[in-house]
């Protein structure tokens, strides 16, 4: 009698494992439903379970896992029949093993469903290649991926600029890889391509204008496209203003190339409103003083206007700083392109300027030059404001490099009262022996002679010859002596 309730309760805990068992197999099988597996034995598996129901003196299954499944592929009228298409199977994401992990990663050698599905996991062992030993199981069992792990995570406005630059890159290096074909294809192709590749230079106008490879091919296209292709690379380039200010000084010349090219009235417009903000005060005593490359620019933009009102501001500024300009050759070859194209008052403007300044511009290497441009032009009230500069100075300015060519442009351009004045301060100098000997200021003695009529001539002759212990092969006087003897002065 003491064992019925033993027996009882061992019947009774068979009975509990047989239930537990069987909720556990259809858990997993609506797992495998879910997953798209099919048992291949279901119904003797059915049949297995009934006769274990009936049959109590029968042993339970061993193990947890259902028998060997195969994936069922529907035909392709089921496939897409009443739904969209299930989600594709991936194999699993194998992470690469952790620093100090002994062994290569090899495949699982089994694998199970996860916790969160059943309840009842065993992790995935992987096997290292030495011995056979197993790793240790925090270190075999990979991580999971975060939540969001198919979504990168934004990567600033560094990184996107990042990422821009190196696609601008990409896209440069095809261009000019394909230099033919893309000319090919722009001018001779199928009007659908041509298009495509035309927003694509359009779009990448500024990166080909800073590499030195895409400048050759923006030249290219910017020389035999048409205007409206030529108005859209101009309004992308200086579309940033600051950008093109920095442009500019780095590429001057691909600069240049591209003003050069430019034949519509609408691109100059956009170029001219790029520049305005450079005759600021502040940027024009940066340009006048150390920019060399974008006074080229200025230049250029000045030669190729249709008409001068267009580079009116550029004259403005110009006759304001044309003393810093003329100090430097690029600043001397703009201010000259702005005489050769502006308007008579504004040229007016600068010549005066350059007159009032000439005492100054007289003496420097590259002022000179256009002193003696103004001079040239013989404009009466300009030579009357040189002249009052230059008096009682011409001994000075005839025993300097630079100047001693502007005193002998006088000479030349002067009337003979102001001949006479020239003539009549260096004569009445104390040493006027230093002068003739001296290096420069014998060549203006020399064109004074040349130049002058006879009673000038004649008193600036006697006073050469009458200087007493004079070298006549002294090779500062040769020139001169040979003057007086072609001219007839003999001692």
């Amino acid at each position: 009698m003491a064992l019925e309730p033993a027996a009882a309760a061992a019947e009774a805990e068979e009975r509990r494992i047989s239930d537990e068992d069987e909720m556990l197999f259809e858990d997993i099988a609506r797992e495998m439903a879910r997953f798209g597996f099919s048992d291949c034995l279901e119904v003797e598996a059915e049949e297995g379970r009934r006769q274990g129901e009936e049959e109590e003196s029968e042993e339970p299954a061993d193990g947890l896992l259902p028998l060997p499944v195969f994936l069922v592929h529907p035909s392709s009228q089921q496939r897409y029949l009443y739904g969209p298409p299930p989600p594709p199977m991936l194999p699993p994401r194998m992470l690469p093993p952790p620093p100090g992990m002994p062994g290569d990663p090899k495949l699982l050698d089994d694998w199970r469903f996860a916790a969160h599905h059943l309840g009842l996991c065993q992790a995935p062992a992987l096997h290292s290649s030495r011995g056979g030993r197993s790793v240790p199981p925090r270190a075999a069992w990979p991580r999971a991926p975060p939540a969001d792990a198919a979504y990168a995570p934004w990567p600033g406005r560094a990184g996107a600029a990042a990422a821009n630059s190196q696609l601008a890159e990409a896209c440069v290096q095809y261009l000019c890889r394909n230099e033919q074909q893309v000319l090919d294809t722009l001018f001779q192709g199928r009007p659908e391509a041509a298009g495509t590749l035309a927003q694509l230079i359009i779009k990448q106008a500024v990166h080909l204008i800073e590499s030195s490879h895409g400048s050759r091919l923006l030249g290219l296209v910017l020389e035999r496209c048409n205007d409206v292709l030529e108005d859209s690379i101009v309004a992308r380039i200086t579309r940033d203003h600051r950008r093109f200010f920095k442009i500019c000084a780095a590429r001057s010349d691909e600069v240049v190339g591209m003003i050069r090219s430019c034949r519509s009235e609408k691109s100059l417009q956009l170029i001219r409103n790029a520049i305005t903000p450079w005759m600021a005060s502040t940027i024009m005593d940066r340009l006048v003083t150390s920019d060399s490359s974008r006074l080229k620019v200025l230049q250029a933009f000045v030669q190729c206007v249709p008409d001068p009102y267009f580079a009116e501001f550029i004259f403005d500024a110009i006759a304001t700083n044309c003393l810093a300009l003329v100090m430097r050759p690029h600043g001397l070859s703009l201010l000259q392109s702005c005489l050769e194209h502006a308007e008579w008052t504004a040229r007016d403007n600068i010549l005066s300027e350059v007159a009032c300044c000439s005492i100054d511009l007289a003496q420097h290497r590259f002022g000179n030059y256009i002193v003696q441009d103004v001079l040239k032009e013989k404009n009466p009230s300009h030579l009357a404001i040189i002249a009052s500069r230059f008096r009682h100075n011409y001994v000075k300015l005839s025993r300097q490099r630079y100047s001693s060519n502007v005193v002998e442009t006088c000479l030349e351009v002067f009337d003979d009262r102001e001949r006479f004045a020239i003539v009549d301060e260096l004569v009445w100098f104390p040493r006027f022996r230093d002068l003739v000997t001296d290096e420069f200021a014998n060549y203006v003695i020399s064109r004074a002679l040349t130049i002058c009529r006879a009673p000038l001539r004649h008193r600036l002759a006697t006073a050469i010859l009458t200087l007493p212990h004079v070298n006549r092969r002294h090779p500062h006087c040769l020139r001169m002596f040979n003057t007086l003897s072609l001219l007839g002065y003999r001692d």
